[in-house]
């Protein structure tokens, strides 16, 4: 990960705050206009700078602005999840906390969400070979479904398989949302949950 030119000092507070408008300013050109037509210059427009050299001054370039951003959506996104995931008494509770939170997050950080899915299509991070790495986000629910196969709570599965295709139907309320600003959120959780809690439960649950 690249660098900005205050590494090594501790950043003030002013320069928190104009970090963070600047990350959300990248989020909502990047989301509305495409990765292709998302520069510095649009950045510093959209958040009310009059250079895009106050925007080199915080972040080295703008891979790092979307390194930064990246890390930003997907630290929230784990945050959320983790604390969802806390109170949950057993394995069954703790995926469908996590199916909730998932979606719940996607649903208040839409723009965010469509930032995100134009990287992956279309930008690689600095030393990697693709935008970024979901394990932060896959890693639980693989470890949820192996607790629940491990005490019977769930029927015998393949935990990276199943993993990836809770991973593929949480991450789809992307889609879903794009079709249809106004779907209900809540009922789109209750049928995700009610489908995975049926393929998971054990023969006779």
């Amino acid at each position: 990960m690249r660098t900005n030119k205050n590494s090594g000092r501790r950043p003030s507070v002013v320069s928190e705050v104009r970090r963070r408008q600047i990350i959300d300013a990248a989020v909502t050109v990047l989301a509305r206009d495409g990765l292709s037509r998302t520069s510095l210059g649009r950045i510093a427009e959209e958040a009310g700078l009059s250079s895009p050299g106050l925007i080199t001054y915080h972040f080295a370039d703008k891979d790092d602005v979307l390194v930064t951003l990246v890390d930003d959506l997907l630290g929230k996104c784990a945050r959320e999840v983790e604390t969802a995931l806390a109170d949950a008494p057993d394995a069954m509770s703790a995926l469908l906390a996590y199916i909730g939170a998932f979606v719940r997050f996607q649903d208040r950080n839409r723009d965010g969400v469509r930032a995100l899915w134009r990287l992956s299509s279309g930008w690689k991070a600095p030393g990697r070979t693709d935008a970024f790495d979901t394990r932060v986000l896959a890693g639980p629910v693989e470890e949820i479904l192996r607790r629940g196969t491990a005490s019977g709570e769930f029927r015998q599965l393949n935990a990276v398989w199943v993993a990836q295709s809770v991973q593929c139907s949480v991450e789809g309320f992307h889609e879903v949302f794009r079709a249809d600003p106004d779907v209900d959120t809540e009922a789109f959780v209750a049928e995700l949950q009610t489908l995975y809690r049926r393929a998971v439960a054990p023969p006779g649950g």
